[in-house]
């Protein structure tokens, strides 16, 4: 990340934060303790500020210090308009989650830059069929990468990081976004959105990786979904519910079980919402879409999952998950004395807390 080379680079950061916490300047000026007319001239690039200023503007905008003093990627402000003062909260929660997207870039550039992240070799070409990548194809073959050709698959983070793409949850309403860094990716997805939809949304930035996109952001794409979006969507339902897989569990159905079950069990054994699934049974056209709509109407509650396996979806990709590399790469920095205890915490999401670090040779770190 470049740092800003100006003041009015500055203040316009500062603006634009301060327009996606929803607070006037007057607001603003009264928690940071300066008047509203500070705040302007901050904003306009008249003012300097100084170091405990921009750490108390940093901590009521809810965003990191380095937001405020450095560029965001060329990629990300080529797709965003700059945040105004009539911002609907959409536009405002979409910086938000830029903000902690460019947050997690820059950390992950240290961990890759200081050797304590080693990311797998980029993927190869996206499969093509006329010139359009196949999304089944791309599946598979993201699939064959990390091990898993069929069958469920384990906790996502993991999952991602072994195809190069770092992930982690936010407590954010806009639902994801990711970013295309030299040799790897980084991705921030919504915990606030119900656990099916989590793994939807961490696949759906997968599929940007794979595809080589610089830049994208979920916030807004239920607008209108393109011809790209629709065919990112067909590679998450075949990532996340290979065709053959399904079709496999759907042979009972064939010889008298109730549908019902067997769509219950693929959607707590591959940890998918229940519309996912549905929708997925609907489109190889093992239901059709009457049964589907009957379906989707009837979401499984809690007896339903123990009834037909005894047990409850298991939960994934809550907040403060990053996967299992990002967690070790963190605690090697620590181990070595590349960053303090604090440092590690925050690194790792809360994790764990300074107590629990493991212990550590405090003679190999002096200089």
């Amino acid at each position: 990340m470049v740092g800003a080379e100006s003041w009015s680079e500055v203040g316009e950061r500062i603006a634009e934060a301060r327009v996606a916490a929803g607070l006037s300047q007057g607001g603003l000026g009264e928690k940071v303790g300066v008047d509203r007319t500070a705040v302007v001239r901050m904003e306009a690039g008249d003012r300097r500020v100084t170091a405990l200023e921009l750490m108390r503007l940093a901590d009521v905008l809810g965003v990191p210090l380095a937001h405020l003093v450095s560029r965001p990627p060329s990629a990300l402000v080529s797709r965003r308009n700059a945040l105004e003062e009539s911002a609907d909260e959409a536009s405002r929660a979409r910086y938000r989650l830029d903000a902690t997207l460019e947050e997690h870039a820059r950390r992950a550039r240290w961990l890759v830059g200081n050797g304590f992240l080693r990311p797998p070799e980029p993927p190869p070409e996206p499969p093509r069929e006329n010139g359009t990548v196949d999304p089944v194809a791309l599946a598979a073959a993201a699939r064959a990468g990390i091990g898993v050709p069929s069958g469920p698959l384990g906790a996502l983070a993991d999952c991602l990081e072994g195809l190069g793409l770092y992930l982690t949850v936010v407590d954010e309403p806009a639902e994801g976004a990711s970013l295309l860094c030299e040799g790897y990716g980084v991705a921030v997805i919504s915990g606030q959105v119900a656990p099916g939809r989590r793994r939807w949304t961490a696949v759906h930035e997968l599929g940007h990786h794979l595809m080589q996109d610089e830049y994208h952001s979920d916030a807004g794409v239920a607008a209108g979904r393109d011809a790209r979006e629709q065919l990112i969507d067909a590679f998450v339902e075949e990532f996340l519910l290979p065709t053959a897989d399904v079709r496999e569990a759907w042979s009972p159905v064939a010889e008298g079980q109730d549908p019902r079950k067997t769509l219950i069990a693929l959607s707590a054994t591959y940890r998918v919402s229940w519309s996912a699934t549905v929708n997925r049974a609907r489109k190889l056209r093992l239901i059709d879409p009457q049964e589907a709509r009957r379906q989707k109407a009837d979401t499984p509650v809690r007896g339903d999952f123990l009834a037909v396996l005894g047990r409850q979806p298991v939960p994934d990709l809550e907040d403060g998950t990053t996967g299992r590399q990002w967690r070790q790469a963190v605690l090697a920095a620590w181990e070595a004395g590349a960053v303090t205890a604090p440092r590690a915490v925050d690194l790792l999401k809360g994790a764990l807390t300074e107590d629990e670090l493991p212990s550590r040779d405090l003679g190999e770190c002096l200089p």
